[in-house]
C-alpha cells in the first residue's frame, strides 16, 4: 500500500510537472502567435510602403525622362539662340563696316569739297 501511495505521489508530481509544462508551452504558443501576428502586420505594412515607394519611383522616373527631354529642348533653344546671336553679331559687324566705309567716304568727299572751296576762294572763282 505504501508503494501505491508513493506511486500516486510520483504520478501526481509528474502530472503537476506535465501540467506546468503544458501551461509553459501554451504561454510560449501565445507569445509566438502574437509575434507572428505582429510580423504579419509589419509585413503588410512593409508591402504597402514598398508599393508606395514603387509608385514614387515610377513617378520620379517619368519626371526624370521629362526633365531630360526638357533639357534637350533647352539645349536646342540655347544653340538656336547662340546661332541667332552670332548671326546678329555678324550683321552688326557688317553694318559697322558699312558705316565706317560710308563715314570714310563722307570724310573724303567733305575733304574734297573743302579743298575745292578753298581752291575757288583762293583763285576767286567763287563756288
Amino acid at each position: 500500500m505504501e508503494r501505491v501511495k508513493n506511486l500516486m505521489i510520483v504520478l501526481m508530481k509528474e502530472r503537476d510537472r506535465a501540467k506546468k509544462r503544458v501551461d509553459d508551452l501554451n504561454l510560449e504558443l501565445k507569445i509566438t502567435t502574437e509575434k507572428l501576428l505582429t510580423t504579419q502586420k509589419d509585413k503588410s505594412t512593409l508591402h504597402a510602403k514598398i508599393k508606395l515607394l514603387d509608385g514614387e519611383l515610377d513617378k520620379a522616373f517619368e519626371e526624370n525622362i521629362h526633365m531630360k527631354t526638357t533639357n534637350v529642348e533647352l539645349e536646342y533653344e540655347v544653340e538656336r539662340a547662340e546661332r541667332e546671336r552670332n548671326s546678329q553679331q555678324n550683321e552688326l559687324t557688317y553694318v559697322e563696316r558699312e558705316v565706317s566705309l560710308r563715314e570714310h567716304k563722307y570724310n573724303q568727299l567733305e575733304d574734297t569739297l573743302n579743298e575745292t572751296i578753298e581752291a575757288c576762294l583762293l583763285h576767286g572763282d567763287g563756288y
